[in-house]
């Protein structure tokens, strides 16, 4: 489950690190968002992309039993034993999953010390904030 040059994402690490390091502020959320609108993400799937690009990403639930999407920094940061349940990987741009997900929270680097989650309502909040700026941009 290699991906052969995998750009590294140090700032969205670090942003991940400095977001989590203790009271998180609203501007180190904002700078986590931006950095991972802004990188390319590896989530785990249980099939590989089918001919028109669709995959099965692996869904987790939280403690409400809301559905979560577990995103990793890099192909290494996947725990192993999501590599048995979802053997394959795809690595998309942190964008594009804001603008797919529309019914799921999110988690960045499951497991990890650092690890980030933003809930269904605040995707669609930032997948909302999106389209209001496309919008802006083309008037």
């Amino acid at each position: 489950m290699t991906q052969d040059a995998f750009p590294e994402q140090t700032d969205l690490v670090e942003k991940l690190i400095a977001a989590t390091a203790g009271d998180t502020s609203n501007e180190q959320v904002v700078d986590v968002i931006n950095a991972f609108l802004n990188s390319q993400v590896v989530f785990p799937s249980v099939d590989k992309a089918g001919e028109d690009g669709s995959v099965s990403p692996l869904m987790l639930q939280d403690n409400d039993g809301n559905p979560v999407m577990p995103l990793f920094t890099s192909p290494e940061g996947i725990p192993e034993d999501f590599t048995e349940a979802a053997p394959h990987a795809s690595v998309v741009p942190g964008s594009a999953i804001i603008q797919s997900i529309t019914d799921a929270g999110l988690v960045i680097d499951f497991g990890a010390d650092h690890q980030f989650g933003l809930s269904q309502e605040q995707v669609e909040a930032v997948r909302n904030e999106i389209v209001s700026q496309m919008s802006d941009g083309q008037e």
